[in-house]
């Protein structure tokens, strides 16, 4: 397991978080977020760093306090292929001990709360508003991998762009405009854009001077963007994106 550093976070716990009433914790009450934190390790990493999966893993249960993560795993010809983004509030790990092929990464510094499996499984077992929180997040996860799957199997490169972009509202730094406008700020790099929509990051830098050529969008800087023309951007998406 990739080595990691413990911060002074951790007598704080709980009051720190910036994320306690968001995602997982957001759904317990305060006695059960409270053991819950009694349990956990708070840690650190910097961004690119393993957090768990792949071989040698620990099997820790990891609460994400600030910061994005990624689930991804490398084909046999060696491409990187990214499955998920994990978000403050969401946990990575829990789904089986024993797959252990796809490895999760820091895409941003961060922060979490890390709980060795077995002691996370005997709270599950010892409280049903956890057992609830969890299987309600792993419901909301799963619909995230069905749309993903639509977009990657159904929808040409500039429509994975365009759906992208909108869901993106929903998780990033995004500021509504008054005239219908909004400013989106991307986290991801452009090369994560690219695994996750399985192109190149080449094809995604054309494909956004495109949108900007044609008034959708607005670049501003390579991390922020100005969506101009939302019902445009969301045109043939409708399965998608629900506006």
């Amino acid at each position: 397991m990739t080595a990691h550093l413990a911060t002074s976070e951790t007598e704080a716990g709980c009051t720190t978080c910036k994320s306690r009433k968001n995602g997982l914790c957001g759904r317990l009450s305060d006695q059960v977020r409270e053991r819950v934190a009694a349990r956990a390790q708070i840690v650190s990493y910097p961004a690119n760093r393993r957090i768990c999966g792949g071989e040698g893993d620990s099997s820790d249960v990891v609460i994400l306090r600030s910061g994005y993560v990624r689930t991804q795993h490398h084909t046999l010809s060696g491409r990187r292929q990214i499955m998920a983004i994990a978000r403050p509030g969401q946990t990575v790990g829990q789904e089986n001990e024993e797959r252990n092929e796809h490895e999760i990464e820091a895409i941003t510094p961060v922060s979490v709360c890390r709980l060795e499996r077995l002691e996370f499984e005997q709270l599950l077992s010892r409280e049903p508003g956890l057992c609830r929180a969890l299987c309600n997040q792993m419901v909301t996860r799963l619909d995230e991998t069905r749309r993903l799957t639509w977009i990657l199997g159904a929808l040409e490169s500039n429509q994975r762009l365009r759906a992208f972009l909108l869901l993106s509202r929903n998780w990033m730094d995004w500021a509504p405009q008054p005239d219908g406008t909004g400013v989106l700020t991307m986290i991801l790099p452009r090369r994560d854009i690219a695994d996750l929509l399985a192109t190149t990051p080449e094809t995604i830098s054309r494909l956004l001077r495109q949108l900007h050529a044609q008034g959708l969008i607005e670049i501003l800087s390579p991390r922020q963007f100005r969506l101009c023309d939302i019902p445009g951007l969301a045109d043939g998406l409708d399965m998608v994106i629900p506006l």
